[in-house]
Order: C-alpha cells, then structure tokens, then sequence
C-alpha cells in the first residue's frame, strides 16, 4: 500500500523526490512502531489502518524532541489517510488528526554585508571550470532564489536569453529573470561546460562532467558560506522585501502556493521596527 500512495503522489501530486523520502521515512517509522509496540502493521491494508489510536499515535510521536519533526509525521499519516479514504475509497481513520504545535521561527537569513564580499572575493579566484561553476551555484541560489531540487535539475533547455524557466514545487512553472552579471557568468562557464562534453544536458556538472548532484551542492554552499544552501534562498527573500520588493512579487519569484508562506519574511526584529517607526512615522 506504502508503494502505490508513493506514485500517486509522485505521478499525480507532482511531490518532489525529497517529500517522496520523507513520507517513505516517516510511514515506515509508523509501521515499525506499530508492529513492534501493538502486533499490526498499518501500511499493509485499510483494515489493519484503522485499528490504529490516537493513544498510539501520541506515544509514537513522543519519541521526537521538536516540534516541526512531529508535525511533519501527523502531515504523513494524514496525507495517507486522505489517499485511502479518496483514491482507494476505502474508511480511514475513525478519530481526526491534530497537528502538533509548530515553533514560531523565523527563516534564518544571512545580511548583505555577510554575502555580498564572498561573491566578490569569488570573481577574484583563477577562471577555472569548477570556480566558474562554484560561482554559478551560489548566483542561482541567492540571486535567483532557487531551491536546491530546482538547481540540480536545472537543463539547458530551461536557459534563454535574459530569462530562466523554474519547474518548481507540484510540477508548476516560473519564469525568472536573468540580470546582466549573471548573463555574462552563464556564457563564460557554458563555454568552459562544452570542454567537458558531458553526456548529459543538466546545467551544472561535477568537475568530471556527471550531473552535479544535491550534496555537492550542500558542500559548495558550505565551502565559501558555512551555511545550508536552502538560507540563500531565504537570503533572496528576505533582502527583497527588506529593501522595498511587494510581497506577491516576491511570492511568484519563489514560486510559493500561498501568499502566507510568503509573509513569514515580514517579520522585523524589535529593533528594526524601532528604526522604521521613527524613520517614517511623522510624530517620532
């Protein structure tokens, strides 16, 4: 049953790879425990599906510390549950799902002062291939706020002029513009690219010519910034809207289902708020 909710998922849905994983992660997780605490295994019929409890549910979700883990699971079983009594038209569960509390935190953000002198000191290294592609991949993800799935299955036929074509999240397309510094970047390092002859028509490539793969991706980002790759995309947001962008704007950009996701950036520390209010407000 795990299986087939997969590829209804993958095929239908348009879930990305790394939310494939994850649900397989966290279902098998639900079965094990099931299996060795209570004799059933939920995942292997509807029937044996139903026999879970809310009491068992609570024990099983114990086991993790933070709150964001525990919501991710309670997202998992209900999505499942949701695909059993729709797709398979069969009864779930008998007892509804409540989502665990979620810790209010803001996206973490690197400042412009942090980012701005890396890339320069990048354009200042010997222009070899892997400088020139190091250098392209932190572009795309800061520049272009692009996530990390997005970047390495980034094809040369989503390239045009002074555009790129961003198939995101649930298989939905955006277009992003390809500001000049950028432009020049992407000719010098597909003229380099072409040396490699790479049997492959992805845009980024490892120094011997295979399709760059998302560890690497993490390696690079953490070479130059000691960071995750996925803050340069909250980086993009943030200094956007910081620096007077409108919201949708910024929505369709990061290619976000809701304009509530969006808003998250929004929030200011108590000392920008501070520095606004007496900037801005006649009576300060």
């Amino acid at each position: 049953m795990l299986e087939e909710f997969l590829k209804h998922l993958q095929t239908l849905r348009g879930a990305s790879p790394h939310t494939i994983a994850a649900y397989r992660r966290d279902l098998l997780s639900w079965a094990r425990f099931c299996q060795t605490f209570h004799g059933f295994d939920p995942l292997d019929a509807p029937s044996e599906w139903r026999k879970a409890t809310p009491l068992q549910l609570r024990a099983w979700l114990s086991l993790y510390e933070k709150g964001t883990t525990r919501a991710r699971k309670v997202a998992a079983i209900r999505r499942m549950d949701k695909y059993i009594r729709h797709v398979l038209q069969e009864k779930g569960l008998s007892w509804s799902l409540r989502s665990p509390r979620r810790p209010s935190a803001l996206p973490k953000a690197l400042s412009e002062s942090q980012l701005l002198p890396v890339f320069r000191q990048i354009e200042d290294l010997p222009r070899e291939f892997s400088v020139l592609r190091d250098q392209l991949v932190l572009e795309l993800l800061y520049g272009c706020g692009l996530r990390r799935s997005e970047l390495t299955t980034l094809r040369l036929s989503q390239l045009y002029e002074q555009e790129i074509h961003i198939l995101g999240k649930g298989n939905k397309w955006r277009v992003l513009p390809l500001y000049p510094r950028l432009q020049r970047l992407l000719k010098e390092y597909l003229a380099q690219r072409a040396n490699l002859q790479p049997a492959h028509d992805f845009l980024l490539c490892t120094d011997k010519g295979a399709p760059l793969y998302p560890m690497a991706v993490y390696r690079i980002v953490r070479r130059y910034l000691q960071t995750h790759p996925h803050v340069l995309r909250h980086s993009f947001a943030t200094h956007l809207l910081k620096n007077g962008a409108n919201v949708q704007v910024v929505r369709d950009l990061l290619g976000h289902e809701s304009l509530a996701t969006t808003q998250k950036y929004l929030a200011l520390s108590p000392s920008e708020l501070k520095a606004a209010y007496k900037k801005y407000h006649p009576r300060a």
